[in-house]
């Protein structure tokens, strides 16, 4: 079973769960790719055996909290990690440390694995089925041979690269995803670009291009063109616990790279009128830095003492597998994704002040409803019920902020 858990201020994809094993390993490779100062291991002498008597080398141990993330439910554990330098086509290996304490019961027949939160939630993760293929792949891959001198393997600072999300140095750099079909640029306007797949049939093509030039304008090409969402139509209460304190979250220090990360972060908020400067704050909460697939980062926020001052908002969602069966026998799908759809929500005036975050620079509220924030969700959910009410079922099937608009006929 392969899920993905966060470490620090990454994301951190294939790790393993694997219930017989007696510790929790953090490969090398990855703690190179935490930028984590040596000084913070602790070193050990003693040496680990793998599952077939083999010894694998020791750097040492060291001391992290892993998140693991339900979208709005989390749960943090402190986990000691031995850290290995070994090829291995995982990132990191969850053992029976951390699975106890985590209160963790893993079905993998099921790929799945439940555990309660600290608000009693129970919290249920999927294996990633697609990492995991991935994994197997690699591991069948040949072997990079150490790179030695006269028996001395590559001491550590040396000039070691990584290449892609995954930190998997087996496989060899020339591999790289291809996509599906090759793409041509549509330019709709000056700036404007799309692109559209060659293998798209003639007559879908003679449909698609006028239908998009007649309708540029309900594009968003940018923040700037964002209207944003009526308040009268929704906007994001936390109705916080009466009895619940204020929590000021200590501020974390960041390295200089990641720094102007958040400075730069900051500023595209603040042009985009999302955020503001907060002044006489009651709750703060830290930044956390996450790295995506495309090799960037994104700015998210530690709500976690927020979340726990507010109640669960039991609106229903809808049932995806009859949203499968309504899009199941239609001949045309079209799948859309908002472009900072939950940023066009705005927040209750009363309850802005209570969303700032912690910058080097300054604090800042936010304005409008960010990711993170508990019960995001349903309050999407809402508004998409609301605006599609009359389509939904008939040609629109929406699950919070995605969206599939389906056609029984070709165009």
């Amino acid at each position: 079973m392969v899920i993905t858990i966060e470490l620090e201020n990454f994301t951190v994809k294939k790790v393993l769960i694997d219930q017989r094993s007696l510790v929790d390993i953090l490969y090398w490779t990855t703690y190179q790719e935490h930028q984590l100062p040596v000084t913070t291991m602790v070193p050990y002498d003693e040496p680990i055996y793998g599952f077939l008597g083999k010894k694998v080398s020791m750097r040492g141990y060291i001391d992290l909290h892993a998140v693991f993330r339900k979208w709005h439910q989390t749960k943090t554990i402190p986990v000691r990690f031995l850290v290995v330098e070994a090829p291995a086509s995982y990132n990191v290996l969850l053992g029976r440390p951390s699975l106890n304490t985590l209160g963790a019961v893993v079905s993998p027949p099921n790929l799945a694995m439940k555990f309660p939160s600290s608000s009693s939630y129970i919290i249920t993760i999927h294996g990633d089925q697609r990492l995991a293929h991935k994994c197997y792949i690699a591991s069948l891959r040949p072997r990079e041979p150490t790179l030695t001198t006269h028996n001395i393997e590559r001491q550590p600072g040396s000039d070691l690269t990584l290449s892609g999300e995954d930190l998997d140095l087996r496989i060899r750099c020339n591999s790289h995803i291809e996509p599906v079909e090759d793409t041509k640029v549509l330019e709709l306007s000056p700036g404007r670009i799309l692109k559209l797949g060659v293998g798209l049939q003639r007559d879908d093509h003679d449909v698609i291009i006028p239908t998009l030039q007649d309708n540029i304008d309900l594009f968003a090409w940018s923040v700037a063109d964002l209207l944003g969402v009526d308040p009268q139509v929704a906007v994001h209460k936390l109705s916080i616990h009466k009895e619940a304190r204020y929590v000021s979250q200590k501020k974390r220090e960041l390295g200089e790279e990641w720094r102007l990360v958040v400075k730069v972060g900051a500023k595209k908020l603040l042009d985009a009128r999302f955020i503001a400067k907060a002044h006489y704050t009651t709750w703060l909460a830290n930044v956390v830095l996450i790295k995506k697939a495309s090799d960037k980062w994104q700015m998210c926020l530690d709500y976690t003492d927020l979340n726990k001052a507010c109640p669960k908002d039991a609106y229903p969602l809808l049932s995806i597998d009859r949203l499968v069966d309504g899009a199941t026998g239609n001949k045309v799908l079209s799948f859309l994704d908002t472009y900072s759809g939950y940023n066009q929500i705005p927040m209750t005036p009363s309850n802005m002040i209570k969303t700032t975050l912690i910058t080097k620079d300054a604090n800042y509220f936010y304005r409008v409803m960010p990711l993170g924030l508990k019960n995001t969700g349903t309050t999407y959910q809402r508004l998409m019920d609301k605006v599609f009410s009359h389509l939904m079922g008939k040609c629109v099937e929406v699950y919070v902020d995605g969206m599939v608009v389906k056609s029984p006929n070709h165009l």
